[in-house]
């Protein structure tokens, strides 16, 4: 199966592992976001995601699971890549209820720099 569409950040709280804002800390550090996208098109809903982070010189390491919250049921997903100047990484679908009950596959998204964006989901039930 193949669903499409739109996809929108709409709340980012990101803190070192101490609970520091991130934007006061320089350098290297750990980081944990709690993320809130919106999803419309084929899978409308909201994605609640954890990110994981480690800031490097140049880049910023990432691990995330999210769920996604959708009219028809949920979907699980899992996030791993970095960021340099733009979003790099693979997305895969690890489970879901209801129209997604035990939905296996990958995702890609395409981030526009305001923050929104496209997606494409692939995957088996």
């Amino acid at each position: 199966m193949k669903a499409t569409g739109t996809i929108e950040v709409k709340s980012w709280d990101e803190n070192t592992w101490d609970g520091r804002p991130y934007k006061e800390v320089e350098g290297r550090k750990l980081t944990e976001a709690h993320v809130q996208f919106a999803y419309t098109g084929d899978v409308t809903g909201i994605g609640n995601c954890r990110y994981l982070m480690s800031y490097g010189d140049d880049v910023a390491w990432t691990t995330a699971l999210e769920k996604i919250t959708a009219d028809n049921g949920t979907l699980v997903l899992r996030h791993v890549g970095a960021y340099r100047t733009a979003v790099e990484g693979t997305i895969e679908i690890l489970d879901g209820t209801g129209a997604y009950t035990g939905a296996r596959g990958a995702a890609t998204i395409e981030w526009a720099e305001d923050g929104s964006g496209t997606y494409t989901l692939e995957y088996e039930v």
